[in-house]
Order: C-alpha cells, then sequence, then structure tokens
C-alpha cells in the first residue's frame, strides 16, 4: 500500500482526494495533507472522512515518515522546488524549463525514485490506441496533424476565482499552460517533438495572458501540425486530425475515432496512376471509447503512478517528457513575442529575459505574426 501525501490543498486536489477516498485507486493510501491553511485542512479532511495527518509545512510532511510519494497540485512556479525536495508533479511541470531540467541529473542518480507528471490524457483509451497506430508505421509517414481544441470555455470568474489565475506571475503563461497543455502534450506524445513552431496568441478576457492561441508546427520530416485553442469560444469543437501516407485518423471528443486505411502508400500510387483525379482507395474503421470522463484518465494517472513506485510498469509521463511539453509552449510565447519562426527547443535565457522584463505589464495580444 502506497502511502501519498498531497500538497496543495485546492480545487484539482479536491478531485484527487475524490477519486481516492471513492476507491478509483487501488493500493493507495491517503495519508497526508499539507497547506498552508490548517483550518482548511480539516475541512476537507471532515468532508471525506480522512484520517489523514495535516501539515502547514512542506518539509515537515516530508521528514514525517508518513508518506512514501507525494503529488503536488501548488501553483505552477512552486512545482520544480518542491519536486527538487519530493519527486508526481500536477502539470506543467513548472513555468521555467531550465530550472526543471536542472531536476533531470538529481533523477538519473537516484533510479530507485519515480517522478511522473500528470499529463492524464495520456490515459485515454483512444489516445493510446492512435498512438500505436502511428508509431507501429500503419499510418505511413506522417504528413500533417491538424488539432482544433477551443472547447475550454472559461468564464470571468474562473480567473477571479484564485488571485494566481490568469497572471504571468502565478501561472507562467495562459491557456497553452494550463488547459490546452494536455491536448500540446498528446500531439508530441503521438507524433513527436516539432522543430518549429510559429504562433499568435490574444486575450479575450480581462486577464494578463493568453486564452485563444494558433500554432503552425513543422516536424522532422516536413511535415506540418496545426493547433488551434480557444477558452472563450462558445461553443467549441474538439477535432484530432493526423494524416499519413497510408491514411488519416480522426477524433472527435475524445472518444469517436475514424481511421481510414488506404490500400497502397500515397506516394506510389500518384507516380503510378494514369488518371490525373483518381484517388486510392481505402477502409473506414469507427470506434467508439468510453473513458473520455476527465476523472477517469485522472484516476489511471495516478494508478500509474502506484504501480510505477511499486516496480509494476513504466511511468505514463515522465518528467523528461513532461519538459519536452513546456519547451513547446515557451517556443510558441517566444514566437509570438518576437513575431518570427522559432526553432524548437527556444532559447530559455531569451524567454526568461522577455518575460522578467514585460511581466505583468506586457500585452500578449498586441504582439505580430
Amino acid at each position: 500500500m502506497l502511502r501519498l501525501g498531497i500538497a496543495g490543498i485546492g480545487a484539482i486536489a479536491g478531485d484527487y482526494i475524490g477519486l481516492i477516498v471513492g476507491g478509483k485507486v487501488r493500493d493507495v493510501a491517503l495519508t497526508a495533507l499539507c497547506s498552508r491553511n490548517e483550518a482548511h485542512i480539516r475541512e476537507v479532511a471532515q468532508r471525506h472522512g480522512l484520517q489523514a495527518a495535516a501539515f502547514t509545512d512542506y518539509g515537515a510532511m516530508l521528514r514525517s515518515g508518513q508518506v512514501d510519494a507525494i503529488l503536488i497540485c501548488t501553483p505552477h512556479a512552486q512545482h520544480p522546488e518542491m519536486t527538487r525536495q519530493a519527486l508526481e508533479v500536477e502539470k506543467p511541470v513548472g513555468i521555467f524549463a531550465d530550472e526543471v531540467a536542472e531536476i533531470l541529473p538529481v533523477l538519473a542518480e537516484r533510479p530507485e525514485l519515480v517522478c511522473g507528471v500528470m499529463y492524464n490524457r495520456r490515459a485515454a483509451q483512444a489516445y493510446r490506441h492512435i498512438k500505436n497506430l502511428v508509431q507501429s508505421g500503419e499510418l505511413g509517414e506522417l504528413v500533417r496533424c491538424s488539432w482544433i481544441i477551443t472547447n475550454l470555455y472559461r468564464t470571468e470568474a474562473y480567473y477571479t476565482s484564485g488571485a494566481w489565475r490568469g497572471t504571468w506571475q502565478g501561472e507562467g503563461g495562459g491557456l497553452l499552460m494550463t488547459q490546452a497543455s494536455h491536448q500540446l502534450d498528446l500531439m508530441q506524445w503521438i507524433c513527436g517533438m516539432p522543430v518549429s513552431v510559429l504562433a499568435r496568441c490574444s486575450i479575450g478576457r480581462p486577464i494578463q495572458v493568453e486564452n485563444e492561441a494558433e500554432l503552425f508546427l513543422t516536424y522532422l520530416n516536413g511535415a506540418h501540425g496545426h493547433f488551434i485553442a480557444s477558452a472563450h469560444e462558445c461553443p467549441g469543437t474538439n477535432l484530432l486530425e493526423i494524416c499519413g501516407t497510408r491514411g488519416r485518423i480522426s477524433v472527435r471528443d475524445d472518444s469517436e475515432v475514424e481511421i481510414i486505411r488506404l490500400e497502397e502508400d500515397e506516394r506510389t500510387f500518384a507516380r503510378s496512376c494514369p488518371s490525373p483525379f483518381e484517388q486510392v482507395s481505402g477502409t473506414v474503421e469507427r470506434l467508439t471509447f468510453d473513458d473520455r470522463n476527465n476523472k477517469a484518465q485522472q484516476a489511471a494517472t495516478i494508478q500509474n503512478f502506484v504501480a510505477a513506485a511499486q516496480g509494476a510498469g513504466p511511468i505514463q509521463c515522465s518528467l523528461e517528457e513532461g519538459l519536452r511539453s513546456l519547451q513547446s509552449i515557451h517556443g510558441a510565447y517566444l514566437s509570438h513575442w518576437m513575431g518570427r519562426t522559432v526553432t524548437l527547443p527556444g532559447d530559455e535565457r531569451v524567454f526568461c529575459r522577455i518575460l522578467n522584463r514585460t511581466g505583468a505589464s506586457m500585452a500578449i495580444g498586441h504582439g505580430p505574426l
């Protein structure tokens, strides 16, 4: 039985506590909670019927001997330092990529330690299935990957629910660092890391950071990617398309999958077909997956961490993979600020310099494309 402590008892931690107390995660006991507000800890413990130890000092919880693992659910900027002290973190892994990168040598020296990032969308059966198809080469060579993810709607009440929300200092970014980071992570997990990005970001709420973004990505083989995200469109769309030389995969709303398999590679057909308009024949397969619920994926991700900590399998999203997703986000911000295409990973020193210089006064919506 893995003894788990949670640091930071906000809304997302409440979801995880509910999953564990509700028996959705096996072989784990919630033995400690840490927050600066002791009264809040008592209120949460009473609401869930917990007997967990309460701590207002994070270091004291780590030294207590009452936890085997920590789930870090504090604001983004606190993640790297807290991870150094105790290696599972909530996404994203931090605000500054260099701070996260400094943790990797620690993990290399301590192979018995397990560190994962809560990119829980990786647990969805639909995306695990299509990742296997893409990685197996069944789709041929990558041609295009496009994701319209505009169903991330947030009202102004969302941003006023916490002083750190919608701020550069608290979140280190907006939509790309928070809601849409899951989909960007899935794109690089399934299709590989792009080599460059051209981005435009804008603001549609009275906040400091972006809640709309458009990314144009280029991959090593010359394939292109498109990422269109919004937290102010209503109604929104959630549609992923991956096109290869031997077919196309479409995923709608994280659950409805269509797989078109061509009878031969499009490039071979194009060279040999005598007709100027004939198209490659193919078959269509449609699948429906029933685990689109976010809480089901959160439970599966925590379960994966428990299993990895017990030596029963690999971690779903390693710190190194989480770092790559953060580098993609930073590259997009750099591209918007500088008004040009940026090679990935971008220059973290330039990112930090611009962020520190402009800070909360930066009007991200005014950057050139």
